[in-house]
């Protein structure tokens, strides 16, 4: 049985660690806002597949476009959280990292109406150095954390980490997802590498991936805007940014045609005492993913 848990960090183009020499946090209101369109492409497309999904929204576009989180909310996805400012936790204090999580979760949750129980780091930046945010996110109510990648990376990363979901410094930990290759890790979660890869690779290796358990797999919407603003970058951001872009909905399509998805939710049922309820919200007229 392939278990595929299928993600998405809502962010726009402008907020990725890529681009924060050029646009720091301060010079975000003066970006053109292009997160609305191309989330909408996601919500239609999974919705054309009957696909429900973990949504990881980042405070600032909620305070900005709260209908956009309600929607996803009322079509019966995951709300969680990918923090307020995307601001990456090594480059916090740890109340720094406190207040931007307690205001990303006050948003969110004003919004939908129910509590938020799931946190992904930006740029999955939970690492050995930064272990210490999940007794903060535990002290915050967050019941499980989605931000570590077991491979090595130059920015993240913990080479070797248990990829099992399984509790850490009190908080469950759903890792993304790594396949071996001559005894390597590489990242088969999505994203840039989704965009990288040919798919019939990217597919195969997924395949093995999740033949022996699950995979959590991640997407952002600016990776489905071939039309963003094309900013000069060093030659290994714009790499990375900007590979693939063009093909990536035809290859997302296809991948949700091949796999069948849960939101993470879903994944852990069993290891928390969560489910899927039908419930409704009181800002919801529909049933919605709920984790009691």
């Amino acid at each position: 049985m392939n278990t595929i848990a299928l993600s998405f960090d809502i962010e726009d183009w402008f907020c990725v660690q890529n681009m924060k020499e050029i646009f720091p946090f301060k010079k975000w209101n003066l970006c053109e806002l292009r997160v609305y369109e191309s989330t909408n492409y996601i919500l239609k497309t999974l919705n054309e597949r009957n696909i429900k999904a973990t949504f990881f929204v980042l405070g600032w576009v909620a305070e900005r476009i709260p209908d956009l989180v309600l929607n996803i909310a009322k079509q019966g996805h995951e709300i969680a959280t990918h923090g307020y400012s995307h601001t990456p936790i090594n480059h916090m204090t740890r109340n720094e990292f406190q207040k931007d999580t307690e205001k990303s979760l006050s948003l969110l949750q004003d919004i939908v109406g129910r509590p938020i129980y799931g946190y992904r780091a930006p740029s999955f930046s939970i690492t050995k150095n930064t272990l210490w945010a999940l007794d903060i996110l535990r002290e915050l109510g967050i019941k499980y954390d989605s931000s570590i990648n077991p491979i090595k990376h130059p920015e993240y990363g913990i080479v070797g980490f248990n990829q099992e979901i399984h509790f850490v410094n009190g908080i469950l930990e759903v890792p993304l997802a790594a396949s071996s290759l001559w005894g390597v890790e590489i990242p088969i979660s999505g994203g840039g590498f989704f965009r990288l890869y040919p798919y019939w690779f990217f597919k195969m290796m997924l395949r093995k991936k999740s033949s022996n358990g699950h995979a959590v797999t991640y997407f952002h919407p600016w990776e489905f805007d071939s039309k963003q603003p094309k900013i000069k970058l060093p030659l290994s951001k714009k790499f990375r940014h900007y590979i693939g872009l063009e093909k990536n909905k035809n290859k997302f399509e296809k991948f949700l045609n091949d796999f069948e998805f849960v939101p993470i939710c879903q994944l852990i049922n069993g290891h928390l005492p969560l489910m899927i309820s039908h419930e409704k919200g009181p800002k919801l007229d529909q049933e919605v993913i709920y984790l009691p």
